[in-house]
């Protein structure tokens, strides 16, 4: 049997290569305006960790646990951390009581006592001064010697000195504390307050707290290890935060949208029909992953395709091979 002619054969690989073009597109886009796309199911996961490290204590759930926001994860122990508290707490007490007398002023009671005292002292200086000037008359004459000259000229210096420093604290009293003292007092007590706070939140880190509903899904360490800061403890995955990633060949990203509705299909494993939106479309082109099927799909250059999966009561699970259809609305279907 003769050979067909070599345009016959020409003919049949276009026809040929036209085909494999038709069923490589058909991955990405339907004859509907739909863009489709194959991917994993993907699930958020949370790594619960400690800043500040510590002592395993306690590990309060296990792997495959469900658990709450608030819900107690892990305790951790570090002694210095609490003495540091108590310590910063005991500060910041005596840094607002000193504010708060200095605000106040001088009680009555001081200034009275002041004035007590400034009255003695001057009933003092008058009898020193007296002394002072009978004895140095006598030394004139000669009576007295230089020593005793010397003793009242002592005494009258110092009840002087005396009578000075009285003046100066009664005056103190009462015109009241400066207002750089006030203020230089309100800023050390809201110091030693701002490091207490400081202490009280290096406290709470050794309680490792669920932040978001989920399941545990990896528990990192046990009872009695050292923990690291940073080190995740817990592995925490939200049921209900799936997504999936797939990827676009480039002759049809111009029909996706952020936003566009998405169906999920699990083709061979279920029937039902999930939903999802686009939120999410790569910048910047790539050549299609390495779990592509054929070498053909391989070669082609995609765009990522990022979509979030509306909440299905636990029915779709992380890890399912699932193909999404993407609604392009409004947009012809392939040429």
């Amino acid at each position: 049997m003769k050979p067909p002619p070599v345009r016959v054969r020409i003919a049949l690989l276009v026809l040929i290569l036209a085909g494999a073009g038709v069923a490589l597109a058909s991955r990405f886009r339907r004859d509907d305006g739909e863009v489709r796309g194959s991917g994993v199911v993907e699930m958020d996961e949370i790594d619960v960790a400690s800043r500040v490290g510590g002592r395993i204590l306690r590990i309060a759930v296990g792997e495959g646990d469900s658990v709450r926001v608030g819900d107690t994860l892990a305790v951790l122990d570090q002694g210095e951390i609490a003495e540091a508290y108590i310590a910063q707490v005991a500060e910041a007490e005596r840094a607002e009581a000193q504010a708060l007398e200095i605000r106040r002023g001088p009680r009555a009671e001081q200034i009275r006592v002041a004035r007590a005292e400034l009255v003695a002292a001057t009933t003092a200086l008058d009898l020193a001064t007296r002394d002072f000037e009978r004895i140095e008359a006598l030394f004139r004459e000669q009576v007295v010697a230089q020593a005793d000259y010397d003793r009242a000229r002592s005494e009258r210096e110092s009840a002087a000195a005396r009578h000075a420093a009285a003046a100066d604290q009664l005056a103190l009293l009462e015109e009241g504390n400066r207002r750089e003292q006030i203020l230089a007092s309100r800023r050390a007590a809201d110091a030693a307050s701002a490091t207490a706070r400081g202490a009280r939140s290096r406290l709470g880190e050794l309680v490792l707290i669920a932040p978001a509903r989920g399941v545990v899904l990896l528990r990192n360490f046990e009872p009695g290890e050292l923990v690291q800061p940073g080190q995740p403890v817990v592995t925490l995955g939200n049921p209900d935060s799936l997504w999936i990633r797939v990827y676009v060949a480039a002759p049809h990203i111009e029909q996706v949208r952020l936003g566009a509705p998405v169906e999920l299909r699990l083709e061979g494993i279920s029937r039902n029909v999930y939903t999802g939106r686009v939120v999410e479309i790569a910048n910047q082109a790539e050549f299609t992953p390495r779990a592509a099927l054929t070498e053909e799909e391989r070669a082609n250059l995609v765009f990522g395709v990022k979509i979030v999966l509306d909440p299905s009561g636990g029915a779709l699970k992380a890890g399912l091979p699932a193909d999404a259809h993407i609604h392009s609305p409004g947009v012809p279907g392939r040429d």
